[in-house]
C-alpha cells in the first residue's frame, strides 16, 4: 500500500468522529465483530456508540477501535469489503494462526498492520 493511502486512512482514523466511525464499522463488519474488536462484553455497545447523541466509549475502547477501523479500511480498500471482513476474522498464518480481530481488541498495532499491509501489497509468505 502506497504511504499516502496508508497515511489517509490513519488521518481519517484519527479526525473522525467515534460515533460514525462506530456506525460505519457496524455497517461493514457487523456490531457483534465490532463489539470483539473493543473488547466488551455488553452486545449492545456497538449500536450506543454509533448513535450521534449516544454514549462514547471510553478511552482503551477507543484506541481498540480506531485501530480497527485503520485495520478494516486498509483491507477494504485493497480487497473489498467481503474480503476484509474474511480476514479479519480468520485464522492468520502471519499472527500465529490466531483472529486478527483479537489482536486488535489486545492493540497489538504493530502485528496486524503489518500483517493488514502484507496481505494487500501481496507479500503474504507466513
Amino acid at each position: 500500500m502506497e504511504t499516502t493511502a496508508r497515511d489517509g486512512i490513519y488521518l481519517d482514523s484519527i479526525r473522525m468522529d467515534i460515533h460514525d466511525m462506530v456506525r460505519e464499522l457496524n455497517e461493514n463488519v457487523g456490531a457483534t465483530v465490532v463489539q470483539t474488536m473493543a473488547g466488551v462484553k455488553d452486545r449492545t455497545s456497538p449500536y450506543k456508540w454509533a448513535r450521534p447523541d449516544g454514549p462514547e466509549p471510553r478511552a482503551d475502547v477507543e484506541a481498540r477501535l480506531r485501530l480497527g477501523y485503520r485495520v478494516w479500511r486498509t483491507l477494504e480498500r485493497a480487497e473489498g469489503k467481503h474480503i476484509a471482513l474474511a480476514w479479519l476474522m480468520g485464522a492468520n498464518p502471519r499472527l500465529n494462526e490466531e483472529l486478527p480481530v483479537l489482536y486488535i481488541q489486545q492493540q497489538s498495532s504493530r502485528e496486524v498492520l503489518g500483517a493488514a499491509e502484507a496481505f494487500v501489497n501481496d507479500t503474504y509468505a507466513a
